[in-house]
This record gives structure tokens, sequence and C-alpha cells, in this order.
């Protein structure tokens, strides 16, 4: 009976030794082949052109109205409003004039410029209910508001060209107006790698 114990033993200590090498042998060949430095031929390490990187954003004025009262509200700017329509965008607020406020309403035609900004210019101004020489409020809007880097004011062309490329936009990304359709509700803009 001593003998059988000690052949059952010899057989677990066996197998348990066999175990034990399996798995050290396997863990070794895992780790080989992690930090072996294999063909790399299938991957391409060619750099992209700008180009290949590019893609739209294509919007409709509901989401154009909707972005432009959150960046509104993000800049802290409460008393203006923008409304794009099928022929028109009409921007509303309130300017402080000679110590009153007085409802402003500017109706703009947008388009692309060539260098993808763009590019607003005043049809008709009513302060009140007077109609105002654009080219006279414009030129006193410029003078007088604290406008970003990104916006600038033409009051002789009466036009305001928005520099969509110089906003922040993050690191990595920039836009530019591709097109500009009200009629066609469709607003497209072109982003790139900065």
């Amino acid at each position: 009976m001593a003998k059988e114990i000690k052949k059952r033993r010899g057989v677990w200590f066996w197998a348990f030794w066999v175990l034990l090498l399996t798995l050290l042998l396997s863990v070794v060949l895992v780790l080989t082949a992690l930090f072996r430095v294999g063909d790399q031929s299938g991957f391409s390490s060619r750099p992209f052109a700008r180009s290949q990187a590019s893609f739209d954003v294509v919007l409709t004025r509901t989401q154009v109205n909707a972005i432009s009262a959150k960046f509104l509200k993000e800049q802290k700017i409460k008393n203006l409003s923008l409304d794009v329509g099928a022929q028109q965008a009409d921007l509303y607020g309130s300017v402080k004039f000679l110590g009153s406020n007085i409802n402003v309403g500017v109706a703009f035609t947008p388009s692309v410029a060539p260098d993808g900004s763009i590019l607003l210019r005043a049809k008709r101004l009513v302060a009140g209910s007077m109609p105002l020489p654009i080219s006279f409020v414009l030129r006193y809007i410029g003078s007088a508001a604290n406008l970003p880097k990104f916006v600038n004011i033409n009051a002789a062309k009466k036009t305001i060209r928005i520099d969509i490329s110089r906003m922040k936009t993050g690191r990595l990304l920039t836009f530019k107006a591709k097109t500009i359709d009200l009629k066609k509700d469709k607003i497209i803009f072109q982003g790139d790698l900065k």
C-alpha cells in the first residue's frame, strides 16, 4: 500500500512541474512576441496632405440660429440676437446711445468671400422705428463696440466680414465658409487641419 501512494505522488509531482513549465514557457513566448520588432511594412508612415484631412459641416438655418444663440450666450452678449431666415440674416439688439437704450435691427445678405470668410452686406438698418444711414451706424459700431479680432467692419462698403478661420476652435482645426444658400437652407463650412 505504501508503494501505491508513492506512485500517485510521483504522478502529481510530475504533473505539477509540467504544468508550471508550460505556464512559464507560455508567458515567455507571449512577452517575446509582444516586445519583438515585427514587420511593419503593412503600416504607412507617409505624411498626409492637409487636403486629405478636410471635411464639410453642413448646417441648416435652424442649426445656425441655435449655434449663434449659444455663442452669444457664452460670450455674455445679452443684448443681441441673430435670426437667419430664408432671405436674409437679421441682427436684433439694443445699443446704448446718449445714455438711452435704443432697439436696433440690421438686415444682412450673407455670402462667402473668396478667402472663406463670411461677408455680411447690410441692406437695411432701423433704430427704434426710424431707418438710419447704414454706413454711419456701422462706423459708430466699429468705433464704439469691443469687437473680436475676427470681425471687421467696412462702413464704406456697408459690410461686416467674419473671418471664421481666426475664431478659437482649439489647436487642431480651422474652419472656413464654403457655401451659404439661405433659400435652399444649406450652409456649408469646410474644416481643415491648422
